[in-house]
């Protein structure tokens, strides 16, 4: 059966691609821009289009990534021709992401953060955040959460906890390449690990979402009066396992007097239509997809 010619290919707008695949529409276009990865079709008004081959390619490339090589290793490797990765195989030789997470688990068992830098420094180096973080960050401070209880269990989540907000923190100020001229508040509204919110905040960065974070807690009250005095289009709170009706009527009442968006995040998933009933936007501590459904709802398609 011969393949379908160009006219009858079917074409998929980045959106699509990147639910598809995982890899953030920034990142997509990164790809494309730096290293060549991917040339999309266009269309008149210059939005991008994807074929079936191309969604292939960026599955073939995200495996490789998966085993932690770089992503201009990845891109050379696929033109020659090299086999192709099959992650349905387990290999006797650690990924290089296991290695990574061996030597920060190391380095945390011991509080030893000038370690933590020195592969933090190594693994940015070759790697985008948003590739680093579901890969590595992410399964690390989930694997220190189920470990709470051992001894120690809590230090170490809180110390690994720590410096990561110190060090995606100052992500957040730096300029970005992509803008939409949509701010959002990010901001914690009880006490608990805010680390979730701080990853949330970095891949909104990278769709060109400005977020002005507030440290520590905050109450509704103050969102709303930030959200009014700077014209901001919303925010993205932190909110209990399972809110109080207390909590849940100040959220009520913040969405109510901003007129914005307010998007909630840390709640259990049982929570999210006391939610909606109250005109907020429920999250679902998946930072990869919360970061989607905020852009989605905040701006629709981004081409």
């Amino acid at each position: 059966m011969s393949a379908p010619s160009e006219s009858q290919a079917a074409y998929y707008p980045i959106r699509v691609v990147s639910n598809e695949t995982g890899v953030n529409a920034i990142t997509l276009r990164a790809w494309e821009r730096r290293y060549g990865l991917i040339t999309p079709k266009r269309t008149a008004k210059g939005h991008r289009l994807y074929t079936e081959a191309d969604i292939q390619l960026i599955r073939k490339v995200v495996s490789l990534l998966q085993r932690g090589i770089p992503i201009s290793q990845a891109k050379a490797m696929l033109e020659n021709g090299e086999s192709e990765p099959d992650i349905s195989v387990q290999t006797s030789q650690p990924s290089q992401w296991s290695q990574y997470r061996a030597r920060l688990t190391s380095a945390i068992r011991d509080f030893d953060d000038a370690e933590i830098a020195r592969v933090m420094d190594e693994v940015t180096g070759f790697f985008p955040v948003d590739i680093a973080l579901r890969f590595l960050l992410l399964p690390l401070h989930q694997q220190l959460r189920e470990q709470i209880t051992e001894p120690l269990g809590s230090a170490r989540l809180q110390f690994f906890a720590g410096f990561l907000q110190g060090r995606l923190s100052m992500r957040l100020s730096e300029s970005s390449e992509h803008s939409m001229n949509v701010t959002l508040v990010l901001a914690n509204t009880v006490y608990s690990d805010d680390l979730e919110l701080l990853l949330l905040g970095i891949l909104l960065k990278q769709f060109g979402i400005r977020v002005i974070r507030l440290a520590g807690l905050s109450t509704p009250q103050e969102i709303s009066e930030l959200i009014r005095t700077q014209k901001l289009q919303g925010a993205v709170v932190g909110v209990a396992d399972t809110p109080e009706p207390g909590q849940l009527q100040s959220l009520r009442n913040l969405a109510a007097e901003t007129g914005q968006l307010i998007f909630c995040s840390g709640q259990n998933v049982s929570q999210a239509g006391a939610l909606r009933e109250r005109g907020l936007v429920a999250l679902n501590r998946d930072p990869q997809q919360d970061a989607l459904t905020v852009r989605d709802v905040l701006t629709g398609v981004n081409e």
